[in-house]
């Protein structure tokens, strides 16, 4: 599989998402020999579950749940070598401590795998936020998957992703 993802449809990737995708490799290049990072792996653990339909479609139940686009976080790359297809975040407020981070990435089957993480907000900790104080992988999926349900979004956990035997979960 290429790692641009060129199977995404320019229409189905946002302009963000665009330009993140071309400029976060070159800045990583960079960043790295200095100890930095502007893009990074996606871990496997972070994984909530597939939802079963298309990415325009899920930015508006993001959106429903409270999500803004997050164009500042590094650009994630599955094991796969796919690009995330979008990165958001759900905050209590601006000044919040503390974020909901998600990760998209499209699949070959018109669905969406999300990931998710929770961590300091970068507004108010910079530096905890970047050095990775305080992520909480399980917290982070936990929440998310509360979320989808909550607002009866379906999604369905595929077992060799999560290490799990739950097949459907939320909103049925």
């Amino acid at each position: 599989m290429a790692s641009t993802d060129d199977r995404d449809a320019a229409d189905a990737i946002d302009l963000t998402t665009r330009v993140r995708r071309r400029v976060f490799p070159t800045l990583h290049r960079i960043k790295e020999p200095l100890g930095g990072f502007a893009q990074c792996l996606q871990h496997p653990d972070e994984y909530v579950g597939t939802i079963p339909y298309g990415l325009g479609e899920f930015r508006s139940d993001l959106q429903e749940m409270s999500f803004e686009p997050e164009p500042i976080a590094a650009l994630k790359v599955h094991r796969d070598g796919r690009l995330s297809a979008g990165s958001w975040v759900r905050r209590q407020s601006a000044l919040a401590s503390w974020q909901l981070h998600v990760s998209l990435f499209r699949t070959d089957a018109d669905a969406v795998e999300v990931f998710a993480h929770r961590e300091y907000s970068w507004l108010r900790h910079s530096y905890k936020h970047y050095t990775g104080a305080g992520w909480d992988t399980e917290a982070g999926v936990e929440r998310m998957r509360s979320l989808l349900s909550d607002h009866d979004v379906t999604y369905r956990i595929d077992p060799r992703r999560a290490g799990t035997t739950d097949s459907i979960a939320g909103g049925d």
